[in-house]
This record gives structure tokens, C-alpha cells and sequence, in this order.
């Protein structure tokens, strides 16, 4: 039998190794090894020389992750681990922390609660100049956004807490180029967080109206099903596979008529007996919008 070679354990193994990528100017290389290498071996050298490096290249998430992982305890650690915190915005933590640790002096608390409010401050500027950005391209009129860009406007707008958002989301949904799907979300967002009594929305290029008091979210719509109990509905009467292309086309054909779904659609009978005769059930699915609509034109003149 051979000798078995095991990987060295060593830790001046593992300090040259990230004196090497040190020189080659590969600090993540570098802590990547004395990582490995405190796991290893927990040596406190080790540990020295990494915690050097990770304050070093500010790497807050490394510093939390080795903090929680090896239950670091000394002063030095907690310290910086909890400016960490506050770098990462996670400040509850840094304020249950404080307030469950009576033995930390007055002076250094003080520090960093200042500290702290001035990343929420930062944080809450960058929000802000996110927003005017946002703002400043949907007046933008004949600009095409892309998927992407769609889907990162949408979720900055649902997750902000600024009450700016409200204008901002007025801009998207009178911009010509936003899609109607999105348009329906950022109304449902307005509903629940606004505070104007009427907002507009140009749909399909006519400019609408919306009065707060007579809007309903999408959920709330008489003609909303939830997706498991249309998919048992409708597995009574199609293969799974039809149940589920109708499952995907009803929610979404919801989502983009509204507010205004119950202008087209009766009910939900009405429109499985009209729609289960098109071959053409899944491309509708990624019809754009002007074409979607022309469906449902056809849908309604098909009622008289």
C-alpha cells in the first residue's frame, strides 16, 4: 500500500499560503487560506493575522460570519462585529445587543449608537437618490426599460418606506413604456401604502383615473381564485397539463386587467368556455400587452 498524503494541517502551511497571495495583491486569496486554516486548526495565530486582514479589507459579512461561526467573545471582536452589524444595516441587532449588555461602558456605547445613525442616515440618502433616479428616468417618455430594469424599479418601489415612493410610482404608471403586469403590482403598492385619494394610469394609451375609495386589490377582485383551488376546478374537466396553462393564464390575465378586469370577464365560466377553444392558449401568455388587450377586445365582442 501507498503512504497516504494528508492535507497539512500545519499553520505555517497556511501562512505561507496567504503570504503568497499577499504579494500577488490577492487579499480575498489570503483570508480564504487563514479561513481555512483557523478551521482547521484554531490556532490563535492564525486568527490574529485573519482578523488583520478581514478589518483591513472591511469585509463586514466575513467578519460577522467568523464572529456567530467560533463564538468570538473578546472585546476587539465584539466591537468591530457590531460595527459590522451596523455597515450591513442590521440595526435591531446592534440595538438588542446593546441593550442586554449592561457591562459595555457609556463612552463606547455612545459611539456607536452615532455610529449608527449615521449609516441610517447614509442609508436613508441612498435610498433617496435611488428614487429620484428611478424618478428621473420614468419621465423619460419614449425610453424602453428592459426586463431587468422592470423588475428592479418594481421591487425598489414595493420594499421603499419613503413616502416619496408614492410620486415615483405615479410616474410608472403613466409611463407608455412600462408593462401593464407591473403597472397592476405598483397599483395594488399604492393601495396599501399611498396616501393621495387619486392616482392615474395611462392604460392601453387611454389615461385613467383611479379614485382610492372605489379601488379593491387584485386579491380582494370578485373574480380572484386561489391558484390551488382553480387548479382542483379545473382538473375536473382537463388534463393536468391543460389545467395548469389555464391556472397560469387566468392569474396572469387577472393581474394585467386590473383594475379593470370585470369590464371583459363576466365570470370565470364565461371565460374557460372562451378560452378553452384557442389553440393558441400558452403564446398568449407572452403576448405584449397592445396584443393582450386586442384578445380581450375580441373576448367581449364574442358575448354579443
Amino acid at each position: 500500500m501507498g503512504n497516504t498524503i494528508e492535507f497539512p494541517n500545519q499553520e505555517e502551511f497556511y501562512i505561507q499560503k496567504a503570504n503568497q497571495c499577499k504579494k500577488e495583491e490577492d487579499l480575498i486569496g489570503a483570508i480564504d487560506w487563514l479561513e481555512k486554516g483557523y478551521n482547521k486548526t484554531r490556532s490563535d495565530q492564525l486568527l490574529e493575522k485573519l482578523w488583520i486582514l478581514l478589518c483591513r479589507s472591511q469585509d463586514w459579512s466575513e467578519i460577522i460570519w467568523l464572529v456567530e461561526e467560533f463564538q468570538l467573545q473578546g472585546e476587539k471582536y465584539v466591537s468591530v462585529y457590531l460595527e459590522a452589524l451596523i455597515h450591513m444595516n442590521r440595526f435591531e441587532e446592534v440595538e438588542a445587543y446593546l441593550k442586554h449588555s449592561e457591562h459595555l461602558e457609556i463612552p463606547w456605547i455612545n459611539a456607536l449608537q452615532l455610529k449608527m445613525m449615521n449609516q441610517q442616515l447614509k442609508q436613508e440618502q441612498e435610498k433617496v437618490q435611488q428614487l429620484q433616479e428611478i424618478g428621473e428616468a420614468l419621465q423619460k417618455k419614449d425610453k424602453i426599460f428592459s426586463v431587468e430594469e422592470i423588475q428592479y424599479i418594481t421591487q425598489v418601489l414595493i420594499d421603499s418606506t419613503l413616502p416619496q415612493k408614492e410620486f415615483v410610482i405615479q410616474l410608472f404608471l403613466l409611463h407608455p413604456q412600462t408593462p401593464m403586469f407591473d403597472k397592476a403590482i405598483l397599483l395594488d403598492e399604492w393601495l396599501d401604502s399611498g396616501m393621495l385619494e387619486m392616482i392615474q394610469l395611462l392604460w392601453n394609451g387611454e389615461l385613467k383615473s383611479v379614485n382610492r375609495n372605489k379601488l379593491f386589490s387584485i386579491s380582494k377582485s370578485r373574480l380572484y381564485k386561489e391558484e390551488s383551488v382553480l387548479l382542483d376546478e379545473l382538473m375536473n374537466c382537463f388534463s393536468m397539463e391543460e389545467a395548469v396553462i389555464f391556472v397560469q393564464k387566468w392569474m396572469q390575465d387577472i393581474i394585467r386587467l386590473h383594475p379593470f378586469q370585470e369590464e371583459y370577464i363576466s365570470s370565470f365560466e364565461e371565460w374557460i368556455e372562451y378560452f378553452s377553444e384557442k389553440e393558441d392558449l400558452m403564446q398568449s401568455l407572452f403576448y405584449d400587452d397592445a396584443t393582450f388587450v386586442k384578445q380581450y377586445d375580441d373576448f367581449r365582442k364574442s358575448k354579443y
